[in-house]
């Protein structure tokens, strides 16, 4: 992905009509923050909303952290009941202000509210600056290519409704430029400049340091990293599942050895990894996949360390045996 000569609205309408991200009739839930993001979003699907023959209902969640969010929530609601826009306010009771935290809980009213308004659709504005930023977080974390395809286009997000980021081939800068020309009341998030968050000190600190001595298109660089690393991910997905049944058996829980090792490391590395989350009660980490990879040429009664969960694994002659202790 490179800088755009298309326009950022055409750009946007090519990847909703292309990758059918918003049928025609469908009823929307917008995300609206009141940064420059969401609004860019806003006043795109509501220009195009009666000739797609759209719903659009707007959701602001107030985390409560500040005054500011307060008064943010206090204007929005304002504003948009001024002009007659469906919009609800989700307020959080009490939330320590921890990023993973306040997205499970954003997530979560997103699902809820999305059911009691009956919408196909919840629509944030992720931008392929938001992209680059998670890229390079996984990449720091040591994520594979599961990791770094994380920020999709769209996802199923509770029933049969989906998440979905038309914004993914607009750029942060390019958001503030249309919110200026259209006027729009974007409100700064004052919350954005606090280095206490990972995030933003990638986005104050790293990602303008990367660009000023290393690569001024770092961010498309990035992004342009993660979507080959989807395409390669989803391959190598596709091949496990079609070996799967030759080499796991259900009971007890084990995988073939030399079956396995005839294969690509690559899909060795992800039949691996399927198994354990499979079966542990979080999501492996590359140190337990090495640990049962190790196996694969190890003696007899050769075993892991435990896993989370207190189970292991151990060799039994062509089997790799998942065990968990007694009871």
């Amino acid at each position: 992905m490179s800088r755009f000569f298309i326009p950022l609205e055409q750009r946007v309408k090519q990847d909703i009509q292309q990758r059918g991200l918003l049928p025609a009739g469908a009823t929307l839930l917008i995300a609206l923050s009141g940064g420059q993001d969401s609004w860019c979003l806003w006043h795109l699907l509501t220009t195009w909303q009666d000739h797609m023959h759209w719903q659009i209902k707007v959701l602001h969640c107030n985390h409560r952290w500040s005054e500011d969010e307060n008064r943010c929530a206090h204007f929005l609601q304002h504003y948009c009941q001024e002009r007659g826009i469906p919009y609800a306010l989700a307020t959080a009771e009490t939330m320590t202000p921890q990023e993973a935290a306040a997205r499970a809980w954003r997530y979560q009213q997103y699902a809820l509210w999305a059911e009691q308004w009956h919408c196909d659709r919840v629509v944030t504005g992720h931008t392929g600056s938001d992209w680059a930023e998670t890229v390079l977080l996984n990449l720091i974390r040591g994520s594979g290519n599961a990791g770094l395809s994380s920020l999709t286009w769209q996802r199923p997000l509770a029933g049969s409704r989906i998440l979905v980021r038309p914004l993914l081939r607009v750029w942060r800068s390019e958001t503030a430029a249309y919110c200026q020309r259209h006027q729009l009341p974007v409100w700064p998030d004052l919350s954005n400049q606090d280095r206490r968050y990972k995030r933003n000190r990638l986005r104050l600190d790293v990602l303008p340091y990367l660009q000023t001595h290393f690569n001024p298109q770092v961010e498309a660089a990035l992004v342009h990293h993660a979507t080959l690393s989807a395409a390669e991910h989803d391959w190598v997905v596709l091949c496990a599942q079609s070996h799967w049944p030759a080499i796991y058996t259900e009971d007890p829980p084990r995988l073939h050895r030399s079956r396995l090792l005839a294969l690509h490391p690559a899909l060795q590395n992800q039949i691996l990894w399927r198994f354990l989350r499979h079966h542990l009660p979080t999501t492996p980490g590359f140190e337990q996949v090495e640990w049962l990879k190790q196996l694969t040429t190890a003696p007899q009664r050769s075993r892991t360390p435990p896993f989370p969960g207190g189970k292991w694994a151990e060799v039994e002659a062509e089997w790799l045996v998942l065990r968990a202790p007694s009871l």
